[in-house]
Parts: C-alpha cells; structure tokens; sequence
C-alpha cells in the first residue's frame, strides 16, 4: 500500500499524533471518545481534538488525523467516536518497522 510522505512528515511534527495513532491501533478496533483518548495520551481534550480534526491556528485541519485519513469519525446516538482506520493501520504498522522507538509499542 501506496503511503503519501505527507502524511509521515505530519506525523512526525507532532508527538501528539503518534500517541494518537499508537494508542487507537492498540484498542483497534474498538471505537473510543475524544476524553477517553486524552487520558491516555496524557493530554488536554482541546489538544487532542486539535490533533484529531485541527482546531484554530495551532493545528491546521490539512494535518489532522482525520483528514489524513488515518482516523474516522464513527457517530453513534449523538456522540462522536474515533477509530482508526485501515490505512491508519498501515502507517502505525510502517512507523513500528522504520523506528526502533516505537517497536515497544507493539
């Protein structure tokens, strides 16, 4: 599968991104909400969101998680759930092979 470099020099630029992408693909495939994910990620609700779907000038929404594509939206009863998708599968899965770092994560 074909990965745009964008989208790993995106990723790259934001530690908060990675502890995104790491944290959904070890409950993949389970769908969790935006406080859930601060907490384990260790971090604010806001910055989550903003690294999720962009928010402000601090996160620009071209490299949000979700516009990547290597997050979805899933909408239940009014509430929001994120879950990464496939694709975001692929690039956690290129991230572990390339970077010794995150090897432990596996």
């Amino acid at each position: 599968m074909f990965i745009d470099p964008f989208v790993i020099r995106s990723i790259n630029r934001s530690g908060l991104r990675k502890k995104i992408l790491l944290y959904l693909d070890q409950i993949y495939p389970s769908p969790t909400y935006l406080s859930e994910i601060a907490r384990a990620v260790k971090s604010d609700p806001s910055n989550v969101k903003g690294a999720l779907i962009g928010l402000g000038n601090r996160y620009n929404g071209h490299s949000s998680l979700v516009s990547l594509g290597l997050v979805e939206v899933v909408t239940e009863k009014g509430f929001k759930y994120y879950r990464l998708t496939e694709y975001g599968r692929e690039v956690v899965k290129l991230l572990k092979s390339y970077y010794p770092y995150y090897s432990r994560y596996t």
